[in-house]
């Protein structure tokens, strides 16, 4: 899709929101999908509000134990799926519809690990510390968080959430123009 002044300004807004919002919330999973619902002008829709919460243990690599998917990654594709539409009975009646938002899905994960390396949480904070960190570990979590210092948040880790939050709302764009609330 060849990205219009506006929709690099959308893409643009969208990372803004994946990397301003990460310190709010402390969480990559829900920042990301409310980046990305934000943009695309969901931001006082009370069903998205609500789904919202349901990305909250995609964090950290589920549950903080950084042995699973990038909550980034979780969150952009939360995003992504929502945007489909598709209900049980969509699916039960043709799997090809979950097998296209799962391609649109690795579309983003496949940009994730070209530029970090992977979509597993561990593997992205080898990818920019060298080590890795399980937040479930209280003095893992003591140690993480001193990185930040002052900031509620590390810089890279906000890059990873603004990067997602571009990345999933430029595929939404692409693949489900009518989603966006914006015109």
């Amino acid at each position: 899709m060849a990205q219009s002044k506006v929709n690099k300004a959308i893409l643009d807004e969208a990372y803004k929101r994946g990397y301003e919002y990460l310190p709010k919330w402390r969480a990559c999973a829900p920042t990301v999908f409310a980046a990305v619902m934000d943009t695309l002008g969901y931001d006082k829709d009370p069903t998205i509000n609500e789904i919202w919460k349901a990305t909250i243990g995609l964090t950290g690599g589920t549950g903080n134990m950084a042995i699973g998917t990038c909550g980034a990654m979780a969150g952009a594709a939360a995003a992504i799926s929502y945007s489909f539409g598709f209900t049980k009975e969509d699916l039960a009646k043709d799997i090809l519809k979950m097998l296209n938002v799962n391609g649109v899905v690795a579309e983003v994960g496949k940009k994730m690990q070209e530029k970090y390396g992977h979509i597993q949480c561990q593997e992205v904070q080898f990818y920019h510390w060298g080590k890795s960190y399980r937040f479930t570990n209280p003095k893992a979590m003591l140690e993480f968080a001193s990185m930040s210092g002052e900031k509620k948040a590390t810089p890279e880790c906000q890059e990873v959430t603004g990067d997602l939050a571009r990345w999933a709302v430029e595929k939404i764009l692409e693949y489900n123009p009518q989603f966006s609330k914006r015109r």
